[in-house]
């Protein structure tokens, strides 16, 4: 299955070789999808951005030797101050694949957030609303990624997520199904951090609004990680009656799983 959610050493946060995935890709492409995230908390509010050109020869290299297995993408960590830097970085460039994420605000990674300093419901609010801002940007993605990641560490109920966070996630289930975006199911989300009961009820929500667009990634940063938990994921959305996920590659398409 193809895994459209992984880093290498061109991100910030991985030391794993480019070339490395070819020993775990089973014979599938092989797309990383690099960081982006302009003034990043975790690194002291330096740029975490790709160097573009060596990414891009480095992929032309690794095609000339395996026979065009590699694709190029991109997960874009939005934040509003950040907007106009992302947009005149991505004028000039082309990615295959062009994820939407929602890592932090300018002032805080939303997984470090320090939960005595604000409630989950001012959190919830100014997590999901951040995305709508995202979504309503001129700002073109193809994937929206890990949906829930600011609550990764915080344990809550679908009763307390549906009473905090049903108005932004009905606006967002909108716009992505206007816009045509895909939804990332990312396996460690479901697995590694337990929320497989949020994607439950958002899967349901999409699907009701005619949401058909789905895509798996793990959010590898090594090769061990690579398409982790596909096979329950696979399971896990025949469960939902979901039988094709689409790929961007140098053609999108849909695949059955």
């Amino acid at each position: 299955m193809f895994d459209q959610h992984v880093h290498s050493s061109f991100s910030f946060d991985s030391n794993e070789n480019l070339e490395n995935y070819i020993n775990v890709c089973n014979e599938n492409d092989i797309i990383t999808t690099e960081h982006l995230d302009f003034e990043n908390p975790i690194i002291n509010y330096k740029d975490s951005s790709i160097d573009y050109l060596k990414y891009i020869e480095q992929i032309e290299i690794l095609n000339k030797k395996y026979s065009n297995k590699f694709f190029s993408g991109i997960e874009i960590g939005y934040t509003p101050n950040s907007e106009k830097r992302i947009e005149d970085f991505l004028k000039d460039k082309n990615f295959n694949l062009k994820l939407l994420s929602i890592h932090q605000n300018g002032i805080y990674d939303y997984m470090c957030v320090n939960k005595k300093l604000i409630s989950l419901e001012a959190l919830i609010q100014e997590y999901f609303e951040q995305m709508i801002q995202a979504l309503e940007s001129s700002i073109e993605f193809n994937v929206l990624a890990h949906f829930e990641y600011g609550l990764r560490m915080i344990d809550i109920s679908i009763i307390e997520f549906d009473n905090l966070a049903s108005k932004f996630l009905n606006k967002i289930v909108e716009l992505i199904v206007k816009k045509e975006i895909a939804f990332e199911v990312n396996t460690k989300s479901i697995y590694r951090y337990k929320k497989e009961n949020l994607y439950s009820y958002m899967i349901e929500k999409y699907l009701k609004k005619g949401g058909k667009l789905f895509t798996l990634g793990s959010d590898a940063h090594n090769i061990k990680d690579y398409a982790y938990k596909f096979d329950e994921a696979t399971k896990f959305l025949l469960s939902k009656k979901i039988k094709e996920i689409i790929l961007f590659k140098d053609k999108i398409k849909m695949e059955k799983i």
